[in-house]
């Protein structure tokens, strides 16, 4: 936004709202003085002034901007009032020598900057002033021993700071130590202390020494967030993700969504840290497989085949198969481990492809998804058989198939059409990419496979609806949100939950991908329902979500974008938020006896307001 429209359409109309209000008008004002914008908060220091309760503040804002502007008589006679009425302190003389410096008088200034700091030794901006012309006139000897001499007041701690500071550059750990220490003990909280500290320590390599101090007194509601970022930076190089999570859990519940973005990085890094090798299981899983006729973000919901495009009678059945993984030894026994990127790809194809069938053709499909012991995802290393394939042939006339390998760090795909009558392989598509790539691969793999249905099936294949297309940006990322919504989708229990990988990342990245697809229906889809599901199996998690959700939600009722027609779900996730609830009141009746239907469902299963929308009157 250029100067002039920021100045004309943001900061005028905010000092205007915020005029009779101290406290947000001192932020106004020293937001625009770094900013360089003095003259534009020239009345409201004025007014601060007269309003402020915190006397000291507000005459030392006014004194400040009339000393930017040039008008330095005028700042002396600001301060003196103040003295005038709360006495002399050191913030108001430090800001007093300013005024006598700015007239030349340097002795002066500095005389009078002295007697400030004796009366608070611990102002940042005062203290730096001092000491530099201090090593400027004597040397940095000098003024080491002024830092000592203030350090002996009973009520100093920023001394100790500097004198900490000046201690571990000269690489002598425990005397920087012991200043931090006493810095730590005369001013653990309300102060910038334990960022000084935690950051000093961090950045010459003393990790541990930084979490002994400060992680017994951290506490998030009173203190620096960034010394939060610290310290979890600091369990990040010691490799501690049992106590770095937990600070996490801790600082995200604050609530905060400016601390959001910053928080999840440390998520994605703690959750990157869980590095083992998969573990052979003690038993023998029990492996069944899933039937999905619904994409993932629409599965687990209380039937929401409204959502789906109808279809004709007359159809044929085609059956999905994840993709095998080839190319590496296969284990002689089953094993347990974490998802990889692999493994979600090789299900991620077959997602892709289930959804554009089902809205863009009349093709019954159908996914046969294996599961074992009920919610653990899959992977097999070895192809599907021919005699699986004639198995299948008693219920569907075509199959999609094929396998996944890892080579040179580059993945490898190959996909078949097969016609299960004969096993003839209809289509052949391969393609070999990077991670990065792995979107647009796959919606490349899925036209060709479409192409090849399309022929042997004689049906047109081609959207049907307004409510689905395929993403134009961000294509990595929802074929990876695919994969996501469907793990999500598996766990159906609190137990279930426990083995859930990276749960506040999913509902993140789902987050994510729906605001930067801000028209893709099914981008909203994934992430609401995905909120629901988590609710559902009574995630802690959800509730660092509801703010972000419910702007969503707003922003989708404004824009009358069909995913609106989740604000039901919505409510029945966040049942206390009074905005969401509103919003259902003044929502529109349903205008389909299914989607009513629905909304009594879901009423049902999430027991609390109601939460539907009156259906049409006959």
């Amino acid at each position: 936004m250029p100067l002039e429209q920021w100045r004309r359409d943001i900061l005028k109309p905010n000092l205007a709202a915020k005029w009779d209000k101290p406290d947000e008008l001192y932020s106004l004002v020293i937001s625009a003085l770094r900013d360089d914008l003095a003259s534009d908060v020239d009345q409201a220091s004025e007014r601060l002034a007269s309003i402020d309760p915190v006397v000291e503040r507000g005459f030392v804002t006014r004194a400040i901007v009339q000393l930017k502007l040039g008008r330095t008589d005028d700042a002396g006679v600001t301060l003196r009032r103040a003295i005038s009425k709360v006495g002399e302190t050191g913030t108001l003389l430090t800001n007093k020598a300013k005024v006598i410096a700015a007239k030349g008088d340097h002795p002066a200034a500095m005389a009078t900057l002295e007697r400030g700091l004796r009366l608070d030794p611990n102002q940042d901006n005062g203290l730096s002033w001092r000491i530099a012309e201090t090593t400027k006139a004597a040397g940095s000897d000098a003024a080491q021993g002024y830092l000592l001499e203030l350090a002996a007041l009973p009520h100093a701690w920023r001394p100790q700071l500097l004198l900490g500071q000046r201690e571990i550059k000269a690489g002598r750990r425990e005397e920087s130590l012991d200043w931090f220490d006493q810095a730590l003990t005369r001013a653990p909280h309300g102060s910038d202390v334990m960022l000084v500290v935690s950051g000093e320590l961090g950045k010459h390599g003393l990790i541990s020494d930084a979490v002994q101090r400060i992680a017994p007194i951290y506490d998030e509601h009173r203190d620096d967030i960034r010394a939060g970022y610290n310290l979890l930076q600091a369990y990040v190089e010691l490799g501690d993700v049992t106590t770095g999570r937990a600070l996490l859990d801790r600082l995200f519940a604050i609530g905060q969504p400016a601390y959001s973005e910053h928080l999840q990085r440390y998520a994605k890094t703690f959750d990157d840290m869980i590095v083992a090798p998969p573990q052979p299981l003690q038993h023998e899983p029990e492996i069944s497989i899933a039937q999905m006729a619904l994409p993932p973000w629409l599965l687990g919901m209380c039937d929401m085949a409204w959502a789906a495009p109808p279809r004709r009678e007359s159809r044929q059945r085609v059956v999905l198969l994840p993709l095998s993984a080839t190319g590496e030894s296969a284990e002689e026994r089953a094993s347990s481990g974490r998802e990889d990127e692999r493994g979600r790809l090789s299900r991620a194809l077959p997602l892709l492809l289930l959804e554009q069938l089902i809205y863009c053709s009349d093709l019954e499909t159908i996914l046969n998804l294996p599961v074992a012991d009920g919610h653990n995802l899959v992977l097999f290393e070895c192809p599907v058989s021919d005699e699986e394939l004639e198995h299948l042939a008693e219920d569907f006339a075509f199959a999609v198939e094929g396998e996944i390998a890892k080579i040179d760090g580059d993945f490898n795909v190959i996909y078949r059409l097969r016609r299960l009558e004969d096993l003839a392989v209809l289509t052949r598509v391969e393609r070999r990419f990077t991670l990065e790539g792995s979107g647009d691969a796959l919606v490349s793999l899925t036209g060709e496979l479409l192409a090849g249905l399309a022929i042997a099936t004689s049906t047109s294949i081609e959207p049907r609806v307004p409510l689905y297309t395929l993403p134009a940006a961000h294509v990595t990322q929802y074929v990876s949100a695919l994969g996501q919504v469907l793990a999500l989708t598996l766990v159906d229990s609190p137990s279930a939950r426990k083995r859930l990988f990276g749960e506040r990342n999913i509902y993140s990245w789902l987050q994510t991908l729906a605001v930067s697809l801000p028209t893709s229906e099914p981008a909203q889809f994934m992430y609401f329902t995905a909120l629901a599901k988590g609710r559902r199996f009574r995630s802690p998690i959800l509730n660092e979500f509801e703010r972000p959700a419910v702007q969503r939600m707003r922003e989708l009722q404004r824009a009358g974008s069909y995913s609106a027609r989740l604000l039901p779900l919505m409510v029945a996730v966040y049942p206390d938020n009074d905005e969401l609830f509103d919003m259902l009141s003044s929502a529109k009746p349903a205008e389909d006896d299914a989607y009513a239907a629905w909304c009594g469902r879901i009423a049902g299963t999430f027991p609390a307001r109601p939460v539907g929308p009156s259906t049409r009157s006959e």
